[in-house]
Formats: structure tokens, sequence, C-alpha cells
């Protein structure tokens, strides 16, 4: 009875090693591409892990009810703000300068190039940093740039008018919001955010 007590105990230790080294793999299988895009955009590395764990947890082929694809689940319409930015000719263009594929060979769709983790990452990156510059002056552009990157510049306006951002707190701004979903995305963010922080591989790699 005890050697089965003790064997049993072995196998459910082993579960649980298999099943915390998978989910250690899952979740760190794209920190240097991480770390590499958020560098390039002047982004802190553990912030844009936080946004990916929570809007894709890590799976490149993750699609919302919005038609958002990726790691950073980018929206056809950021993607196409992205594309003029830099003045491509389009998607497969720009996206192509990322993934270093040919041009010459056949150009994929929104989705599948969305779903290139390298272009998630670079578009949402881009996109994050032009909402932190729309912020920069505010007392609290990081929550800002979360509730714009997850309910649109627009709604942001809605809750805080341009003219009253300046003046409003963290908390001030939070209790503004509306949407139940942006209030709780910001706060798991910043928390994840902060655990994140704790983690010198990460941030210094």
């Amino acid at each position: 009875m005890r050697k089965r007590l003790f064997i049993l105990l072995g196998l459910f230790l082993l579960a649980a090693a298999c099943v915390l080294a998978g989910r250690l793999y899952w979740t760190t299988r794209y920190d240097k591409l991480i770390g590499a895009a958020a560098e390039q955009h002047g982004l802190d590395p553990a912030l844009v892990k936080a946004i990916v764990y929570e809007e894709s947890f890590f799976s490149p082929r993750a699609r919302s009810s919005q038609n958002a694809f990726g790691l950073m689940q980018v929206t056809p319409v950021v993607a196409q703000e992205w594309v003029e930015a830099i003045r491509a000719r389009s998607l497969w263009d720009a996206a192509a300068a990322i993934t270093s594929k040919p041009l010459s060979g056949p150009e994929e769709g929104f989705e599948e190039t969305l779903c290139d983790p390298a272009v998630s990452l670079h578009v949402g990156c881009w996109y994050l940093q032009s909402l932190f510059k729309r912020y920069r002056d505010e007392a609290d552009p990081l929550s800002f740039a979360l509730a714009a990157y997850n309910a649109g510049p627009s709604n942001v306006e809605r809750w805080a008018p341009d003219a009253e951002r300046s003046k409003l707190s963290h908390d001030e701004f939070i209790a503004r919001i509306d949407f139940p979903v942006t209030r709780n995305y910001i706060q798991r963010i910043l928390q994840r955010y902060d655990d994140y922080k704790r983690d010198s591989k990460l941030t210094h790699r």
C-alpha cells in the first residue's frame, strides 16, 4: 500500500513538472522576438510581454471576434495605418522587410501575414508607441495608451476629453471607463507588467 502511494505521488509530481515545463516554454518562447521588437520601438519588453499575454496568451494564430490577429491582436485598421505610415505599397511588402521573405514568392493574405510572430510584434509595438506619443503629456500616459490599444482612441476621448485628460489621475480615469472589459484589461496588464519587471532576464535581455 505504501509503495503504491509513493508511486502515485511520484507520477503526480512528474505530471506537475511536465505541466510547469510546458507552460514555461509556452510563455517564454517569444522572449527574444519581444525584446527585439520592444527595443526597436523604445518600449519596455516587460510591458510588451504583458500585453501579449493578455491579448493572445502567446498564440501566434489567435483571432478575435473583431478580426484582430496574432500575438498582439493587430486589426486591419491598425495594419493599414502602419503601411501608410512607412509608405509601403502593401502590407505584404511591409511585412516582407521584417520577415526577409522574398517578394517574388506567393503573396500571403492579411491573416497569414499578421499571424507571423515577428510581424504582429512589430506592428503592435509600432501602434503602442504611437499611442504613447499621443498621450505623452498626460498624467498617466500608460493607462491612456492601454485603454486606446484595447478600445480605440475615440473611446478614450469620450471617457476623457482632451481638455480634461492632463488633470486625471490613474484612478480617476479608470473610474470613467464604462467598458468593464477595458477596465479589467488595463488592471490585468499593469499587474502582470509589475510581475515581469521583476524578471531580469526579460527586462535586461
